[in-house]
């Protein structure tokens, strides 16, 4: 028996003040959860956090108090970051250039549309599957980050007795929880959508991968009187706007199927986009297909498991 297959890592979102913690291991390699958590931080978890003094030490306490007070035993882990924190395009280049050539463009594109210079960015990218046979032209999935971003992060993870494995970003955490956890056709397009308290995160996926992202904030006059109404009608307009703009189809549903999830998944929501468009949507399942220990089955049964796609997502990554 290999090491990995007895390693064991926490998968941690934060989401403004929603802290969720997934521990997963791996057997023959087999994904396992052995235990959840969720809690919140004292201070949202914001763009204004990486300036402050001593902030990152906040967290750390706040990250160590929930591990503590479940009684987790893992030591690695995997962070995913707000996606509103970084940026995510898609960028044709040549097909035939080499991967220096393809570092080079990517480089060239950044700088076009960055604010600051390149060097205080980090960029990552890879090269997207496609359906496209015979085109001229692939597709890289390049995400840039502030190095400060990330070594905030990495700050937190010094405060506390946890090693830092792999930094995610959410809509990729949540889409990986959905490969796992689902059979979805496998040449349609799927819409994932995440809807937190002030924003909501619409992903789209092709064949199983990336095709788009796109995220839009709840307007000012969203309140507790008329959320579920606002909610829907905001989510329908960009869903349709989404697949008019980028040549998906006519209607919502050319869609295969639509899966919700995050902290703000409510029934009104999903019932008032079920009456309006005849296509499968559902809250997301995190844990649909994965093994679970006895002991987590009915404490599961009993939360809002759409709450969690981020930190299984993360531990799926982490496990990786």
């Amino acid at each position: 028996m290999t090491q990995m297959e007895n390693a064991g890592v926490l998968g941690i979102s934060l989401i403004y003040d929603q802290l969720r913690i997934v521990e997963g291991e791996k057997h023959s390699n087999e994904f396992q959860i052995t235990q959840i958590a969720n809690g919140r931080v004292r201070r949202p978890f914001t763009f204004e956090v990486f300036s402050g003094k001593n902030l990152a030490r906040r967290f750390a306490e706040d990250i160590t108090r929930l591990c503590e007070t479940q009684g987790f035993q893992v030591k690695e882990a995997a962070f995913s970051l707000d996606s509103r924190m970084v940026l995510i395009k898609k960028i044709p280049v040549d097909q035939y250039l080499n991967e220096s050539k393809i570092e080079d463009q990517i480089i060239w594109e950044v700088r076009q549309f960055a604010i600051s210079p390149v060097n205080e960015y980090i960029v990552d990218f890879e090269q997207l599957k496609s359906s496209q046979d015979g085109s001229a032209v692939k597709h890289m999935l390049v995400v840039i980050v502030r190095k400060r971003i990330v070594e905030f992060v990495k700050q937190i993870f010094k405060h506390t007795d946890l090693q830092l494995k792999v930094v995610d970003v959410d809509i990729f955490s949540a889409q990986r929880a959905l490969q796992l956890n689902y059979d979805y056709n496998k040449v349609g397009r799927v819409g994932l959508i995440e809807i937190e308290e002030k924003k909501v995160n619409f992903s789209i996926l092709e064949g199983r991968n990336y095709f788009l992202s796109h995220e839009v904030p709840f307007p000012a006059n969203n309140t507790l009187d008329n959320r579920d109404d606002t909610t829907t009608q905001l989510i329908s307009k960009e869903l349709r706007r989404i697949i008019l703009d980028h040549q998906i189809g006519r209607t919502v549903e050319d869609l295969s199927e639509i899966y919700l999830y995050g902290e703000a998944v409510e029934d009104g929501v999903l019932e008032g986009l079920q009456n309006t468009y005849n296509v499968r949507i559902d809250r997301a399942n995190p844990f649909k297909k994965v093994k679970l220990v006895t002991k987590l089955r009915d404490q599961i049964n009993e939360t809002r498991s759409e709450r969690f796609m981020i930190s299984v997502g993360a531990a799926i990554r982490g496990i990786q």
